[in-house]
C-alpha cells in the first residue's frame, strides 16, 4: 500500500518542524541554565500548542487550496491532513523531551539533540530510502537546531 503522498508531506512537515523547534527551544532553554521543571513545562506548552497549531494550519491550508483549485477531494482528506500534522509534531516533540524527563539536564541537553539528529536523518531517508536525502534532511534541519543553542548560549550570563 502506498501512502498518498499529500500525508507523506504532512508527517514529514510536522516531524521535522517539531525536531528542529522542540529541540532547538529546549536547548536552548536548558543551555541558559534554566530549572528542570522551567524545561519541561516550556517543553510541554510548545508541543501542545505548536501541534495543535500546525495541525489546524494543515487543515486549513489543504481546505483553502481545495477551494480555490476547486479541487474535488473529500472532505475527510483536509482533516486526516490535519491529524497526521498533529500526531508527527506530538510525537516527535515527546520523543525530543523524553531525555530531560529520565537524565539530568546536562545529559539530557545531549541526549536530545543525538535523538533529533538521528531521527532527522531517518525522517530524510525514509521516504525514498535515499541517503543523500537523509543528509540534506540532516544538514538543513540540524543548521537551524543549532540556532538554538546559538541563541541559548548568548543568554548564559544572564
Amino acid at each position: 500500500m502506498k501512502l498518498n503522498p499529500n500525508y507523506m508531506r504532512n508527517i514529514v512537515f510536522g516531524a521535522e518542524d517539531s525536531l528542529v523547534s522542540t529541540t532547538g527551544v529546549l536547548f536552548g532553554i536548558a543551555t541558559s541554565s534554566a530549572s528542570r521543571s522551567s524545561i519541561l513545562v516550556t517543553g510541554l506548552v510548545l508541543i501542545a500548542v505548536e501541534s495543535i497549531s500546525m495541525g489546524a494550519g494543515a487543515f486549513l491550508s489543504e481546505s483553502s487550496e481545495h477551494e480555490i483549485t476547486a479541487k474535488k477531494v473529500h472532505k475527510d482528506s483536509t482533516i486526516v491532513d490535519g491529524i497526521l500534522m498533529f500526531f508527527s509534531y506530538s510525537i516527535t516533540g515527546f520523543l525530543v523531551l523524553l531525555p530531560y524527563l529520565i537524565t539530568n539536564i546536562k545529559t539530557g541537553k545531549f541526549l536530545s539533540v543525538l535523538v533529533a539528529l538521528n531521527s532527522l536523518f531517518l525522517l530524510g531517508f525514509l521516504p525514498k530510502k535515499s541517503i543523500r536525502s537523509a543528509f540534506r534532511m540532516l544538514i538543513v534541519a540540524g543548521l537551524a537546531l543549532f540556532a538554538g543553542y546559538v541563541i541559548g548560549a548568548s543568554f548564559e550570563t544572564l
